[in-house]
């Protein structure tokens, strides 16, 4: 393992078809519109750079993902986070190919229950409703450890880099880290393997029991037990909400001025980018009177996962979607013998 490389690469851009095609081998990335540009057999940066010029991307800082994307070398290993603070770990077994040198396939459901198939050209799209599917190359792999808990495999190295925003990265300073995961055969402490079940339950409980004012007030709690100064819930028909701007739940650090604006679902499924508009426009239109206090926008969700246009639109506002499983864990880890008083 010496000699390889160790990426990192988030799967946000199309996941419920990323996911499906990640299943079945292939490790794949947008930038459709290029698959038959030739930049996946391009080795010189700036022939690289003259490719994505010609097609009106040079001022795009996200076109290093797919440069990324295409030097992953055979054998290089790649560590892909998941939702629920999970990750696999995958060894590269092939080199970057246009999507449309996928071997023939009939048209499938995605993990969002999409159809999906191919057209004419090779390309991906959805016949339900039209739409293209942007994702343009793709890499086999082969998984070596898969559904790993961040808790239980992941030192504080590689946890932190797996928050880094882009879609990708080398980190090949963390291969000790790695390396160590690759060669687990246990989890790293009892805690971690506690804290999932613990989790899993405690996540089914309140999906089952609450509604979803109780999972506001729930939510309002936690804050209060890990040292808010002040929480409320805005009322529902506030006038100083519009065009669709909500909070659930506000929650102030008085000594380290931060307010959290938070977004509360209670649902199974997929939650939607309505919630993350809600908060993105609540914050925009209440930063302001915030005088001095950093705004931290949240969405809080019991739902299996975010829909692909929550993923972006939270990247692009800076929203952090915290799923079922990450709450609960956050709620255990706060300490939960006092848990009824959220309801008093």
């Amino acid at each position: 393992m010496e000699n390889n490389k160790y990426w990192l690469h988030r799967i946000s851009h199309e996941w419920d078809a990323a996911y499906k095609f990640l299943s079945e081998g292939w490790l794949t990335i947008g930038w459709s519109s290029l698959y038959d540009s030739g930049i996946d057999k391009v080795k010189d940066v700036k022939e690289f750079e003259k490719i994505m010029t010609e097609h009106n991307y040079n001022i795009y800082r996200s076109r290093w993902s797919l440069w990324n994307f295409l030097n992953f070398g055979y054998n290089d290993y790649v560590v892909v986070p998941l939702f629920n603070r999970k990750f696999s770990v995958y060894r590269i077994k092939g080199q970057a190919l246009p999507i449309t040198e996928l071997p023939n396939f009939d048209s499938f459901k995605s993990e969002n229950n999409d159809i999906i198939s191919h057209d004419s050209n090779g390309l991906l799209y959805r016949p339900e409703s039209s739409e293209n599917v942007d994702l343009g190359f793709m890499i086999e792999v082969e998984p070596i450890k898969t559904q790993l808990s961040r808790n239980e495999y992941a030192d504080g190295k590689l946890t932190a880099r797996m928050k880094i925003r882009q879609t990708n990265a080398d980190i090949s300073d963390l291969a000790e880290s790695i390396n160590k995961i690759i060669n687990a055969d246990t989890p790293i402490n009892l805690y971690a393997s506690l804290i999932d079940t613990l989790a899993e339950k405690l996540l089914d409980i309140i999906k089952t029991q609450l509604n979803p004012d109780k999972f506001e007030l729930l939510v309002k709690w936690y804050f209060n037990k890990i040292g808010a100064t002040n929480t409320y819930r805005p009322a529902k028909n506030s006038s100083d909400k519009y065009d669709g701007a909500d909070a659930d739940i506000v929650a102030e650090f008085e000594p380290l001025k931060i307010i959290f604006y938070v977004q509360a679902k209670l649902h199974d499924g997929r939650t939607s980018q309505w919630a993350v508009e809600q908060i993105s426009k609540y914050k925009n239109q209440h930063e302001f009177a915030a005088g001095d206090y950093f705004i931290i926008p949240w969405v809080i969700s019991t739902a299996d996962s975010f829909s692909n246009e929550a993923v972006v639109m939270a990247q692009n506002n800076n929203v952090r979607l915290i799923g079922g499983i990450e709450f609960a864990q956050m709620l255990i880890d706060s300490g939960i013998t006092d848990i009824n008083k959220a309801f008093e």
